[in-house]
């Protein structure tokens, strides 16, 4: 693949090249170490060792270049293989999420190097080195690779992690992406012209360096439509969860006028009750006094099932009558205790949009499930320690088919991932929290843990 060289030791002056070349692919670390930043369990000392252990080794890689007169790339590539699996391993993502990454890094010091070695042919002519830059392009990549790291500063820092972690992107997306950076570093490493002579024929080294542009502010659009695409989504996403939400409390406090505006009316008319009672009681009317007493405890408001009071919680007691009615309208007697004060350090609109969605799921499968016995069983309860903790427990049993992708479950009703799961999810990472759903035997059991303040 390489021209094959005798060996030879090499001259201060060639080694000083070598070792310089390999500067580049030390940025190239550098820049992937800054993405990852966040995902790292003890980043300072993790970078520090790891950019330790990689000075030495470019050095050693520079030696073996100029001994053997190996161009930069004979070790760069294998080396680059080496830290992808490295930093899978420490960062826990995917292999394509890795991937896109490191190549997005891999990319920016292909170029710098290219960009060097035009600039090198261009200043020095016809004694530029085939093999690896002179002084004009060594001084120029090693400018370029000091000012690179601030130059994407924010999309390494900002952009590149936000895009790895949305709960919203599909491994298909990754799977697919990754190969952006990937064939354009491919393209600039083995396709770009570097040959002297090539270069110096007619316009040749204009045409180079002004497709060197063009291609970079071609990524660099690139990745701002894939960066708009990812918000855009995203938004998207939150908007339908929002008017989910906002029609779910619509529900909700729609169902509880009703169960209050029946309350007033039982209240209304307990005079008359008490009134038609006393009449059976003076007529010594044992059997309509039973009979009357019947009717009434065979209300719909006066029946024990049908608790208004959960919890003092407003918000959430909404909620887990809402769902528990529906619930029970399936023919399933819920078995709810939550005990949760009015005033809690969590935000109203997550614990509602949590338990909300984790009901709404369990009754959607009660629901579907045309055999076998039906439960719902539900635990909320805060935990004053320090921090106060939130958590949420509920189980239900299914009928439907699940499927499990990796640590997602998808939807039974459309393409793709479950909004709700994803939602709580999102809502518990948010608020320092965790979120777990298994199944077994028939049973789906979701338990969340959230910070309380």
């Amino acid at each position: 693949m390489f021209p094959s060289a005798p060996i030879t030791i090499p001259s201060p002056h060639d080694l000083l090249f070598a070792v310089g070349e390999q500067v580049n692919a030390l940025t190239g670390l550098a820049l992937c170490l800054i993405c990852f930043w966040n995902r790292l369990s003890n980043p300072r000392r993790t970078c520090g060792v790891m950019m330790g252990v990689a000075t030495i080794w470019f050095l050693c890689c520079g030696i073996v270049c100029a001994t053997f007169r190996l161009p930069t790339q004979a070790l760069v590539v294998p080396t680059a293989l080496i830290v992808v699996f490295t930093l899978q391993r420490l960062t826990g993502l995917t292999l394509a999420k890795t991937m896109f990454a490191c190549a997005s890094a891999a990319y920016a010091v292909a170029i710098i190097f290219y960009l060097s070695l035009v600039f090198d042919v261009a200043v020095l002519r016809w004694q530029a080195n085939d093999l690896r830059v002179g002084w004009p392009g060594l001084i120029s990549q090693l400018l370029m690779d000091t000012l690179m790291p601030f130059l994407m500063w924010y999309p390494l820092r900002v952009v590149i992690p936000h895009m790895l972690s949305s709960g919203m992107i599909g491994n298909r997306f990754w799977n697919l992406v990754w190969l952006l950076p990937f064939v354009s570093t491919a393209v600039v490493t083995w396709c770009f012209p570097i040959n002297t002579t090539i270069l110096l024929n007619g316009r040749m080294l204009e045409v180079a360096f002004i497709i060197s542009i063009v291609y970079s502010c071609f990524m660099v659009m690139s990745y701002a439509l894939l960066w708009l695409l990812v918000r855009q989504t995203e938004q998207l996403i939150v908007a339908t969860e929002h008017e989910h939400e906002l029609t779910m409390q619509t529900m909700q406090l729609s169902h509880m006028n009703d169960r209050i505006r029946e309350a007033r009316q039982v209240r209304h008319n307990l005079r008359q009750h008490i009134q038609t009672l006393q009449v059976l009681a003076d007529a010594d009317d044992k059997a309509g006094l039973k009979n009357y007493l019947s009717q009434m405890s065979d209300h719909e408001f006066m029946a024990s099932g049908n608790p208004m009071q959960y919890c003092e919680h407003t918000a959430l007691n909404a909620v887990l009558v809402y769902y528990c009615d529906r619930a029970r309208q399936l023919g399933v007697v819920p078995d709810v205790k939550a005990a949760v004060p009015a005033d809690i350090g969590l935000n109203n609109a997550d614990l509602c949009s949590i338990v909300g969605n984790l009901m709404e799921n369990a009754v959607e499968a009660l629901q579907s499930q045309e055999s076998g016995e039906r439960m719902l069983k539900a635990r909320i309860r805060l935990d004053e320690g320090h921090p106060r903790t939130m958590f949420i427990a509920v189980d239900n049993s299914y009928g439907n088919r699940i499927v499990r992708k990796g640590d997602r479950f998808l939807s039974t009703k459309h393409d793709g991932e479950g909004l709700g799961t994803a939602s709580i999810c999102t809502i518990a990472k948010r608020n320092h929290g965790t979120a777990h759903f298994e199944h077994n035997d028939g049973v789906f059991q979701a338990s969340v843990m959230v910070s309380a303040g």
